[in-house]
């Protein structure tokens, strides 16, 4: 083997050895008690701020991604969801119009919504809004199991659209009360399918 060849040959096993530490999956414990903020990150970004919540529930993870993908169906079981319609779908995503109450005020949004049901994933982004826009994504972890779900949410706050004068502190505390509110009612719709 030739100097070249046996360095290009340890630089692929150390990015093989190192690509997995940069994408592994979190950490969880799974004999800890239900937390729906088990880890909460807050930072402010340019253009608003950036949260993450990872939620250990009490419920079957296939089950807790079927509610969080049945997008068309949250005014039925999410709190502060008035309407939510399918606009169209195709084979991996869905556009619905969605009213629900943000600070106070009713905001009508159009949110398309990107599935990965094989790594029980949606990524989701606001296309049109009479308030304010928002982006992120849910990804959710079975335990050995199968008996509970590990959640990572994470939302990317803009202040594009808000109402003037709301700082964005106002947006991240109302965007963590309404995300508490939907996580149980999740949570919930979850067990009802599961027959809890």
């Amino acid at each position: 083997m030739t100097r070249a060849a046996l360095t290009a040959y340890l630089i692929l096993i150390l990015a093989l050895w190192w690509f997995p530490a940069c994408s592994r999956e979190p950490t969880v414990d799974w004999s800890a008690p239900e937390n729906f903020f088990a880890v909460e990150k807050s930072e402010e970004v340019a253009d608003g701020a950036r949260l993450e919540f990872h939620s250990l529930v009490d419920a079957p993870p296939a089950e807790v991604y079927r509610m969080l993908a049945d997008v068309e169906d949250y005014s039925r079981f999410v709190p502060g969801v008035s309407e939510s319609a399918l606009i169209n779908k195709d084979d991996h995503t869905k556009v619905i119009r969605i009213t629900q109450t943000v600070i106070g005020r009713q905001n009508r949004a159009e949110v398309k919504w990107t599935f990965h049901p094989e790594r029980m994933a949606i990524e989701f982004e606001t296309l049109k809004s009479d308030g304010n826009y928002n982006e992120g994504s849910y990804r959710v972890l079975p335990s050995p199991d199968g008996k509970r779900a590990y959640i990572v949410s994470i939302y990317h706050v803009m202040e594009k659209g808000a109402p003037q004068n709301v700082p964005i502190g106002v947006l991240k505390g109302a965007t963590r009360e309404g995300f508490a509110k939907a996580a149980r009612s999740v949570k919930q719709a979850a067990l009802a399918v599961h027959g809890h």
